[in-house]
């Protein structure tokens, strides 16, 4: 993997690597490393991904899948004491007009922004605490930034998010590489949602070390309540919730 360019890429089984997506739709897709730059010709403007983000984002609103990610919250809640969450950042959701004009891709960066806002908003109201949105996609244009900051998120550059992770914090990550992760997961978060350790556990050798690549989601696993977190057309698969205990 590319340290900086091929860092947000959607993670493939492949060389310690997972694959959580179905193949892409259009067979005539560019290629890889094309469609790991911001898109240099965007079209669209900030109201028409406002226009288009309401509308996909509302119709979920109401679905099974987000009812279904509502009882998580309760029952991680319910516990006699919770973590206090004070910030969420959310990494690589992809950028909202694709430079390979994939729809899919389009839907999904959409799909996970909404996802990160509405676990932040029920959290905040039930909690009755303001929690500040960050979110990191190298491949984000100017039109993209200004369009997070039009729905209450702060955009920053890589790697500035990865600093904002401390054990106040809700971690909103899917299907990244096991290197991001690992950038973001320098110190744990109260909460986390991304590739589970079972997951990363079919490709990665690893043990108790401190070396091993996968030492965060071990002690994660060991020390979190964990939830399976719902998946709706692939978008979520092999993804858990680690909801830190109060002991710890």
């Amino acid at each position: 993997m590319a340290e900086q360019s091929g860092e947000w890429n959607q993670v493939q089984r492949r060389g310690g690597r997972l694959r959580n997506l179905p193949k892409p739709e259009n067979k005539a897709a560019v290629s890889l490393s094309d469609d790991l730059r911001p898109n240099p010709n965007p079209e669209l403007s900030v109201d028409d991904l406002l226009k288009y983000h309401k509308s996909a984002a509302e119709s979920w609103r109401t679905s099974a899948w987000w009812a279904q990610v509502r009882q998580i919250l309760e029952s991680a809640l319910g516990k006699p004491t919770c973590p206090v969450i004070t910030k969420a950042v959310c990494l690589g959701p992809g950028p909202y007009e694709p430079s390979n004009g994939s729809h899919r891709a389009k839907w999904t960066a959409h799909m996970q922004t909404a996802a990160f806002c509405f676990l932040v908003e029920d959290l905040e109201h039930r909690t009755g605490r303001d929690i500040t949105r960050v979110v990191q996609e190298p491949r984000f244009t100017q039109t993209d930034k200004d369009f997070c900051t039009r729905i209450g998120l702060t955009a920053v550059d890589s790697p500035e998010g990865f600093a904002v992770v401390d054990e106040n914090t809700l971690l909103f990550g899917i299907h990244l590489e096991v290197e991001i992760y690992n950038q973001a997961l320098t110190r744990l978060p109260a909460v986390y949602v991304g590739s589970s350790l079972q997951e990363w556990e079919k490709v990665i050798h690893h043990d108790m070390g401190a070396e091993s690549p996968l030492l965060a989601f071990s002690k994660m696993d060991e020390t979190y309540d964990k939830f399976v977190f719902p998946d709706i057309d692939y978008m979520y698969s092999s993804t858990v919730l680690y909801w830190r205990r109060a002991e710890n």
